[in-house]
């Protein structure tokens, strides 16, 4: 009996031996070491609070403060009827961008927003300090019938006219519907101290008591190689010459290689070359050297003016 216990014994052994002897000790997962943090490692910079930007009051008169932050529809001229079509297309990056250097006009925003320019900015259009407005059209512009309001509101003293270089290149603007209380209004309402070369209207209808077709007050304003085609209901009573500007004196506006062929209120119709008070021997003009150069009236635009 001892000798099986014995054997029984022995045998336990053997099996627990073999146990063990199969059995792998398992590693133990190498724990990662955890990065040191430092204080620069979490510390956030802390951003300095942004800087208000007060805002210009604005108590229904356009200053040179205020005038970018006004919505343009909200301003007085912004909600007159002339206004209503062209206020909405009105871009006022487009204008600060523009203001300082030159107005590069190739779509019917842009030229609404010139023209929103020209009516409302708050600057002089005359003495020393003038506005000086320079404007590069560059392709043709069709208006769609759609209302429209004159470049520039005349006043005694100038001070929302046009006042500047209109380089329009022999590009047309057409299909342009102007209706106004005002008179003697025109593509131009009041124009002062500025050249307009190659500009051509067609198909324009100005409604306006006495008014025409490229300006209706003018002041120290030259024309070059600019022509209108259209129509004035209300401009039955003024000689043909008066249908291009309404409001000419000679004496300090001149009008070279022009023409109109316009049809006014009795349906009359009136075509005429223009050339009024042609620049004395020895007197010249750039956009003459520079486009008409043999001063023969025939004015080639294959190079802007403001890249001379």
């Amino acid at each position: 009996m001892k000798k099986i216990s014995l054997i029984s014994a022995v045998l336990a052994s053997v099996l627990l031996l073999g146990a063990c002897g199969d059995k792998k000790e398992a590693k133990p997962e190498a724990t990662p070491t955890p990065t040191p943090v430092t204080t620069e490692s979490v510390a956030t910079e802390e951003s300095e609070p942004e800087e208000e930007v007060e805002m210009p009051e604005y108590d229904g008169e356009l200053t040179v403060e205020n005038y970018f932050y006004v919505d343009p529809s909200e301003t007085e001229w912004g909600q007159t009827s002339e206004a209503s079509y062209l206020i909405n297309l009105v871009d006022l990056d487009y204008i600060k961008e523009s203001m300082d250097d030159v107005f590069k006009v190739d779509s019917i925003e842009d030229l609404a927003s010139l023209t929103y320019f020209v009516n409302t900015y708050p600057a002089p259009r005359t003495g020393d300090d003038k506005m000086f407005i320079k404007v590069d059209l560059l392709c043709d512009i069709d208006i769609n019938g759609e209302d429209w309001a004159p470049l520039g509101i005349y006043d005694e003293d100038h001070s929302k006219a046009f006042c500047g270089l209109f380089s329009a290149n022999g590009h047309t603007i057409k299909n342009i519907y102007i209706s106004s209380d005002d008179e003697q209004i025109g593509f131009f309402g009041d124009i002062v101290g500025s050249t307009v070369c190659g500009l051509r209207l067609e198909e324009a209808f100005i409604f306006g008591k006495d008014s025409a077709m490229m300006a209706g007050h003018m002041y120290d304003a030259r024309f070059f190689d600019c022509h209108a085609v259209g129509y004035l209901p209300d401009s039955s009573d003024f000689e043909s010459v008066f249908l291009f500007p309404a409001n000419v004196d000679p004496g300090n506006n001149r009008f070279l290689d022009c023409s109109m062929d316009v049809t006014n209120g009795d349906n009359f119709t009136y075509k005429e070359e223009i050339d009024v008070n042609p620049y004395d021997e020895g007197m010249d003009n750039a956009f003459i050297n520079l486009y008409d150069p043999d001063k023969d009236g025939v004015y080639e635009y294959n190079v802007s003016y403001y890249e001379q």
